[in-house]
């Protein structure tokens, strides 16, 4: 008896069962792939639908300020910049820190709760609520900032009530700070004219101080992360110029050669200046003095500088001087604010005439005329003022005049205009 069955007829029922059943299955396979070719869709369409969402809810959650903030790395340390005096204008005494006129060091000092330093004193070894200690802060010209020496963070301070800061420039080793009375602080630097020269004429050497010290509440979450000093000029500038009488200026000109400064002239000192804290008026300043000023006795040449038009002659460095306005002699200086600052002004000159070319024609040479810088003569002068540029204005007049046949027989003196 044989195992294999036998093959449905053609048009058997067994046939058609058969068929049918596959195409059903056929039918159930093909329904199943566009169901899963539809899921498929529908997850990529909900899944872009859902990264959409996330980036949105990211970019709306980075508007919100319920998210933190993201600050530099200075945000976190106590960093400081400068602005400092204007000696010309008043209409904004300050201007941006120029690293061409002024210091690129300053000293900082600083404490936290300074209400409680009764002890502040530079003998007092424990140094009570410091941060910084006459720290050095340099200016780096290629950032354009000011950098600590040492780092300090703000949040190393977080019981503190206040931080206060005091600065000056030049860095000096010598500076301290003083409480000297309630509430009362004392910042004194000693300062020594570079070379020990009589007159300054580098303002990157002039030293400054702090109009006020920089006071930040702690309690203030917001408070400025940055301390913005302002600070002052603590010497005293002078500019010298020369004028022509008219009358004489018909006849005569002049062509200043030289000039020297002569007498007792203060190379040496210390700058002090006082400020006060109070809970209304916050921090108040007294003004700069100088105190343990130390002089000398010498002669000092005031250097020739063009100031660019044609009364200038760069080659022979001299500068002539007629009745069209003042002729400026060199350059500003600067001296330490002495009250006795009275030097004898010595001026070598030709005097000269226009011939009928326009030449010049010196009818004397190498004349010599001195005058004294005290009250008498320029009664407006004030030698002990700091962070003040004063005009010392010499006119020339004759003190008699008669002609000889063909000789200028003119004696200059110099006189206050």
């Amino acid at each position: 008896m044989s195992l294999q069955q036998a093959a449905p007829q053609a048009d058997s029922p067994q046939l058609r069962v058969l068929v049918r059943a596959r195409f059903l299955r056929a039918r159930f396979n093909l329904r199943a792939h566009v169901i899963n070719n539809n899921n498929m869709k529908q997850q990529l369409s909900i899944s872009s639908i859902t990264s959409i969402a996330i980036i949105l809810a990211i970019l709306t959650a980075c508007e919100s300020n319920d998210m933190p903030i993201q600050h530099p790395d200075s945000y976190d340390y106590i960093t400081f910049s400068a602005q400092t005096q204007k000696l010309i204008t008043r209409a904004e005494p300050y201007e941006d820190y120029n690293p061409d006129s002024h210091p690129a060091t300053m000293g900082a000092f600083g404490y936290y709760d300074i209400a409680s330093c009764t002890n502040l004193t530079p003998t007092d070894a424990s140094q009570p609520n410091l941060i910084f200690n006459n720290e050095i802060v340099s200016y780096d010209a290629s950032t354009k900032t000011w950098k600590n020496s040492t780092k300090k963070r703000w949040d190393s301070h977080q019981g503190a009530t206040a931080l206060d800061f005091f600065a000056y420039m030049p860095q000096n080793t010598g500076a301290k700070i003083e409480r000297t009375a309630a509430n009362t602080y004392t910042l004194s630097v000693p300062f020594t004219m570079p070379n020990d020269a009589p007159l300054l004429y580098d303002t990157k050497a002039a030293p400054v101080v702090c109009e006020k010290p920089i006071n930040k509440d702690m309690t203030d979450p917001a408070f400025e992360r940055v301390v913005k000093f302002r600070f002052d000029q603590t010497l005293a500038g002078y500019t010298l110029r020369f004028a022509l009488d008219s009358k004489m200026n018909a006849i005569r000109q002049f062509r200043i050669k030289s000039v020297n400064f002569s007498g007792e002239i203060a190379v040496a000192g210390t700058y002090n200046r006082t400020y006060t804290w109070s809970a209304t008026d916050k921090w108040t300043a007294a003004a700069i003095q100088w105190t343990d000023i130390k002089t000398t006795t010498a002669t000092s040449a005031l250097p020739y500088k063009s100031q660019g038009t044609a009364a200038y002659d760069d080659i022979n460095k001299t500068a002539l001087v007629t009745a069209a306005g003042t002729t400026q002699w060199g350059e500003t200086f600067y001296t330490i604010p002495y009250s006795k600052f009275e030097p004898m002004i010595t001026v070598t000159y030709d005097v000269v005439f226009m011939d009928e070319n326009q030449e010049e024609v010196i009818t004397r040479k190498d004349v010599t005329s001195t005058i004294l810088l005290n009250k008498t003569n320029f009664s407006g002068i004030t030698t002990g003022t700091t962070a003040q540029i004063s005009p010392i204005t010499i006119l020339i007049q004759p003190r008699y005049l008669y002609v000889m046949a063909d000789k200028d027989a003119y004696i200059g003196r110099l006189l206050i205009q």
